[in-house]
């Protein structure tokens, strides 16, 4: 009997061994990122005050097609901000070089280096910003996806 029992114990502490797994299932994982971009001239939001509409802009560059503009306001830390919104549901990791057209009145050139989140988690294999260069000037990823421009 006491085999029996040294032996279901050795049974029991081996099939407890078994390696850590997480249940993907159970883990909910960021989305890919979206931006919002205000537009700002002379302190005032061109997108809000419709100056510019929907049908006013435009996007041109790497991959353009794939890009949705909307515009839409969000909530962010320091308020309510109005914007153009881009989305794309199929980023890749490299770098979008694409220009933000205002009518034919403004062209802003914008660079996003995308990349992938580490694919070790459950997360893993995610888009993710590296970093964003506006007209020039690498932007702070220190809120991640919502920028003001300043034309004019």
């Amino acid at each position: 009997m006491k085999k029996y029992f040294v032996l279901l114990f050795a049974l029991g502490l081996s099939l407890g061994c078994e390696e850590n797994k997480i249940d993907c299932s159970l883990v909910l994982c960021e989305g890919p990122p979206v931006f919002l971009f205000e537009v700002m001239n002379n302190d005032k939001n061109v997108i809000e005050n419709g100056t510019y509409s929907i049908d006013d802009i435009t996007i041109d560059g790497t991959n353009a097609n794939i890009f949705i503009l909307v515009i839409q306001t969000w909530e962010t830390a320091s308020g309510e901000k109005t914007g153009v919104v881009l989305d794309n549901n199929s980023w890749e990791p490299k770098v979008y070089k694409i220009n933000l057209n205002l009518a034919s009145d403004f062209k802003i050139p914008i660079e996003i280096d995308m990349g992938l989140s580490e694919a070790e988690s459950c997360c893993g294999g995610i888009p993710r910003v590296n970093g964003i260069v506006i007209d020039g000037e690498r932007q702070p990823l220190n809120n991640g996806i919502f920028f003001t421009i300043d034309i004019e």
